[in-house]
């Protein structure tokens, strides 16, 4: 099979379909909008408008500049409300909950069920990203039985029976751990789609799993059984690569190493061994490391095709241009002198831009670009979309700037990228010999 055509893009969201929540938090940040133009008391609703509208948008580094200059114009409670969603996608959970907590305390009574709805979201999300599992079960039911009527009917359900019954399953679960004294070393190597492989042991048995940027953490039942992985009833449904719902079980490793590196309490999907192979590209995966372990590495350095650097004390930076749409990191940098944001995913083979960056260039693009048909394949299925190819693209990314010999741009819209540009894959990242990944600073840099 021809791997230019058979293009495998892994984006297995965290615990939750990624689309489905992020769509239906914005239509909810919409209401507050209108709410806030027909409020009378507001200070400044101009202001108001503009700084939540950048928020539905997810425009958070030019809403962080304008929310400093515009501070003083505004109500504290619609102040804090922004900080906390800013602190959210930042990954400053801690000061997230603590923004939280004053303006659940000094101003829930200017708050209406929309926003405390979507406040208590954030919460959920901030306790599930630092593992606490209990409590993210607690605020997320708190969302849905008091504040559930201010969403529609179809985003209750998926809050209940998608995200709640699966954060309810892990209620008893221990907080993730890691253990590290000094910078770990682990060895790495890429496979024939460009996927970052290592090596992944419960101590007496190992397996190869993907390092995935764009993933939950996954493995098939077979390599569970293998490393030991108690593998419980409870069900969860995640969005395969090209849009189809699938059910896995719910793991628990309560040890895992990683080179060096010694986790406790790591949550997993378990799925079917035959949803992870693919016999057209004679191609099996064993399990994903993704997300919800990468986020505890804070500092990781790729060296292409040879090791992972795994950073104990992190250090302070000055670039920022990275952002997490719950678990997804965002990438912000230069395309074609437009500033976009992209999916950062680390198991794409290819990077593409979206059908939400075709609408908005589509004349130039058609002009430019040449027609193709391309063949996704990934969990839960294939699909065929019709694309377009641009040659030659000009990027600033990471404090380097380089030129793409081609980048597919997607026609048909994909659900996670219904707010980005497009998605940032191998064909760029790997392009460069060391890729910084800071998950405490928020930034993505490279270095030839």
């Amino acid at each position: 099979m021809n791997t230019n055509n058979f293009i495998l893009l892994l984006t297995l969201l965290l615990f939750e379909t990624h689309a489905a929540k992020s769509n239906s938090l914005t239509g909810v940040q919409q209401k507050h909008t209108k709410e806030l133009n027909t409020n009378p008391t507001s200070d400044n609703p101009s202001t108001e408008q503009r700084l939540l509208q950048m928020l539905d948008r997810k425009d958070f580094f030019r809403l962080k500049t304008l929310l400093q200059e515009k501070k003083d114009e505004l109500p504290q409670h619609i102040v804090l409300y922004i900080e906390a969603n800013l602190q959210n996608a930042f990954n400053q959970t801690e000061k997230s909950l603590l923004t939280i907590d004053k303006l659940l305390s000094n101003y829930r009574k200017s708050l209406s069920d929309a926003f405390l709805y979507r406040i208590y979201a954030i919460k959920y999300d901030n306790l599930f990203n630092q593992y606490h599992y209990k409590k993210a079960a607690e605020a997320l039911k708190i969302a849905i039985d008091k504040y559930g009527h201010a969403v529609d009917s179809a985003e209750l359900t998926r809050s209940r029976k998608e995200k709640y019954d699966f954060v309810n399953s892990l209620r008893k679960f221990p907080v993730q751990k890691m253990h590290i004294t000094t910078d770990v070393s682990i060895p790495i190597s890429l496979n024939q789609y460009n996927h970052i492989i290592i090596n992944v042991s419960s101590g007496e048995q190992s397996e190869n799993f993907i390092f995935d940027t764009g993933a939950s953490n996954i493995v098939t039942e077979s390599s569970a059984q293998r490393l030991g992985i108690r593998i419980l009833e409870s069900e969860a449904s995640i969005e395969g690569a090209v849009g189809k719902k699938v059910q896995s079980k719910v793991g628990l490793a309560d040890k895992l190493w990683i080179g060096d590196l010694m986790f406790e309490n790591v949550v997993f999907k378990v799925m079917p061994d035959e949803l992870l192979t693919f016999p057209a590209a004679n191609y099996v995966i064993h399990g994903i490391i993704g997300f919800p372990v990468m986020n505890q590495m804070k500092e990781i350095e790729i060296y292409k095709n040879k090791n992972i650097n795994v950073i104990a004390n992190p250090q302070k930076g000055n670039l920022c241009n990275l952002f997490l749409d719950n678990t997804l990191p965002i990438v912000q940098f230069e395309a074609n002198s437009d500033t976009v944001l992209f999916v950062l995913d680390t198991g794409a083979n290819t990077s593409k831009f979206s059908s939400k960056y075709f609408a908005a260039h589509n004349t130039e693009i058609k002009e430019k670009a040449t027609s193709n048909t391309i063949r996704r394949e990934g969990i839960g299925g294939a699909a065929d979309n019709n694309v377009h190819e641009l040659k030659n693209v000009p990027l600033k990314i990471g404090g380097q700037k380089m030129t793409v010999p081609t980048i597919i741009v997607l026609t048909d819209e994909l659900s996670y990228l219904t707010n980005y540009d497009g998605h940032l894959g191998q064909d760029i990242l790997m392009s460069f010999n060391k890729l910084t990944l800071n998950f405490k600073e928020m930034s993505l840099s490279f270095d030839n």
